[in-house]
């Protein structure tokens, strides 16, 4: 972690732009510069910052880049290249490199380190006191956020000196132990509420032209994830972590014997701080994106609004209200990474790669809000009627579902989310002899399942001509989950239940189904369960799924068995049943050590202070 002082360097800068706006942080230095060069200039400082968002991960990038879907029981992708293939089996060492984002994240703390310690010396008369203050704050901010995705997917971490190092450091200088989990905690806590307590970065920008830079409203999401985080199960009292020790012997991990009730309460303290901000003491209900009219007349009374356009918009209307933090560009415009084109189905030119478990399609409910229960389903059977969102013929398993679901979910007979001009609406085969099974191409679902959320109608992937959009990584309804998760297991009340069931519950109209019942709401555990399950619908293929089984740690059980879909080397037609029948797709393992990441060897090796993580 060298930081390089009053020598020339190549300033490298990140393939996607990070901003939208024409004149905000695009300004491209010269080649080659000093770093006093840097921080005498207005544009080369904007550029600088603008580097420093650009270690953000693109969440949604494919083709082994940070989503995660595959390596959870979310689904699976089809390509043998896959690194998610690899970790499924087992076949994972310290030499690996599977989304190790290591380096990526110190590179973008040293980055900001340098920023914050040299921008006050930038005395451009362009530059305004206010403009060089706010600057400041986002990479103390970015600083922050780049320790909580390296202590989320690591554990805990080197933390770095907060001022720069001397390039002239012999090795022996650089030796860095890690820090105590709670310790790293500690620090990136207080880093945040630095942040918060400035009057130097507003709390949320109005103008489209600044979106995408950090405000006050990401700091505190970011804060409560963080504080989340170190609340759940696999920090909070896991036993299997008490022997985990530093170098020097000292305990890598704190209060592993009981659970503290008291990070739950900080959590949710937190959680419901930034939903205070938002709401402002308004319904939980009006703080989501919803629109348009409910196409099932019989519901209308109950959901005048349209469920299926409230979900699948609220990805796709850029800085729609729901929205605290995205991304100005989301990597659906990159042909070779882009998500909508790995994820659509062949007929569009997409490469039909990213197959949904059958675990997921059980997981989403029905239009009434219960359940799906397989111990009723008869997948020989076939509707004889259109309903709200299927047509005649489709298999009973799919019908009467939650709005969510053909939002989010192509099945075997569903028609594509968009039409050529002046031809019908294409419906997607993906039995073995269909026009997207598995006997036309290497390229297909092998579960039987594809998606199409977080995909948009208007992206032509026959043309190639997909839509710039924004990339959503932080939005109220996540926030909304996070506090009744947070509450529920911080207070084991009635009243603490009924307050968590308003936010679910907003979400779940939202969704168009109906409230939780007192069933589901009348313990703590059954509460968790409910929680947990709307969670799992919600946030759906966000990313999310992959980081949630582990702090749960469940990760054993949920992704560790084996993945179910379809069985996709049968089928004639859409009503061939030997189709329609549960298939273990991919035998799966899940010891211990996945829990947390590896440190790179090579990390290893270079600091012999920093111990590797258990089972590694």
């Amino acid at each position: 972690m060298k930081n390089i002082k009053n020598i020339k360097f190549l300033f490298a800068f990140c393939l996607l732009p990070i901003f939208a706006c024409a004149d905000y942080l695009d300004k491209q230095p010269d080649d080659m510069l000093t770093i006093d060069d840097i921080f005498s200039s207005r544009p080369r400082s904007q550029s600088y910052l603008s580097s420093i968002y650009s270690f953000i991960p693109d969440e949604m990038e494919m083709q082994n880049n940070y989503n995660m879907l595959g390596i959870c029981d979310e689904g699976d992708f089809i390509w043998a290249a896959s690194w998610a293939k690899q970790i499924n089996i087992g076949n994972w060492n310290t030499r690996s490199g599977y989304y190790d984002k290591w380096a990526q994240f110190y590179k973008g703390i040293r980055s900001a380190t340098v920023f914050i310690n040299r921008i006050d010396g930038n005395d451009d008369p362009t530059l305004s006191p206010d403009v060089r203050a706010c600057w400041k704050q986002e990479a103390k901010a970015l600083r922050a956020i780049y320790y909580f995705y390296l202590i989320r997917q690591y554990g805990p971490i080197v933390l770095m000196p907060e001022t720069e190092l001397d390039i002239n450091l012999s090795n022996d200088e650089l030796q860095f132990p890690r820090s105590s989990f709670e310790d790293c905690v500690s620090f990136v806590i207080r880093q945040f509420d630095e942040v918060l307590q400035s009057p130097d970065m507003p709390e949320t920008y109005i103008n489209d032209n600044d979106k995408g830079r950090i405000d006050k409203r990401t700091v505190m999401a970011f804060k409560a994830r963080m504080q989340m985080l170190a609340a759940s199960p696999f920090w909070n009292g896991n036993h299997d972590l008490a022997s985990f020790k530093n170098i020097d012997g000292s305990p890598m991990v704190n209060n592993t014997a009981s659970v503290d009730l008291g990070r739950w309460k900080i959590a949710a303290k937190s959680n419901k701080e930034l939903i205070d901000k938002i709401l402002n003491g308004g319904d939980p209900k009006n703080g989501l994106y919803i629109t348009g009219n409910n196409p099932d007349v019989d519901r209308i009374n109950e959901f005048p609004h349209n469920p299926y356009l409230s979900y699948q918009n609220t990805f796709l209307e850029r800085w729609n209200k729901e929205v605290i933090y995205a991304r100005p560009q989301m990597a659906s415009s990159n042909a070779n990474n882009g998500y909508e084109r790995h994820c659509a189905p062949r007929i569009v030119n997409g490469w039909n790669g990213v197959g949904i478990s059958q675990q997921m399609i059980d997981s989403y409910f029905m239009a009434d809000g219960t359940k799906y229960d397989t111990s009723t389903e008869d997948l020989t059977k076939f509707s004889s009627k259109a309903g709200v969102y299927t047509k005649a013929g489709t298999n009973m398993m799919y019908v009467n579902r939650e709005p969510r679901f053909y939002a989010s979910i192509i099945y075997n007979g569903a028609d594509w989310i968009y039409e050529e001009d002046g031809k019908p609406k294409q419906t997607v085969e993906l039995y073995f002899n269909g026009n997207c099974g598995k006997n036309g191409s290497h390229d297909h679902s092998a579960t039987g399942y594809l998606t199409c959320k977080n995909i948009s109608p208007n992206s032509d992937l026959i043309n190639w001509t997909g839509v710039t959009r924004s990339n959503v990584m932080i939005r109220l309804a996540e926030i909304y989950l996070n506090y009744a998760e947070c509450l529920n297991e911080a207070e084991n009340t009635q009243a603490a239940r009924n307050e968590a069931a308003r936010y679910v519950n907003a979400i779940r109209y939202r969704a168009g189904i109906p409230d939780l019942t007192s069933t589901q709401t009348d313990s703590q555990s059954s509460m968790r369960e409910a929680i947990r399950a709307e969670r799992r619908v919600e946030l759906a293929f966000e990313n999310f799924r992959a980081w949630d089984t582990r702090r749960w740690k469940i990760a054993e059980q949920a992704d560790g068995t084996p993945l179910m879909g379809m069985n996709v080397d049968k089928g004639e037609n859409l009503q061939d049943i030997s189709f329609y029948e549960r298939t273990v797709i991919e035998k799966r393992v899940f010891p211990q050590k996945f829990y947390l990441w590896p440190i790179p060897d090579d990390e290893i090796i270079r600091n012999k202070a920093c111990v590797q993580n258990p089972g590694w």
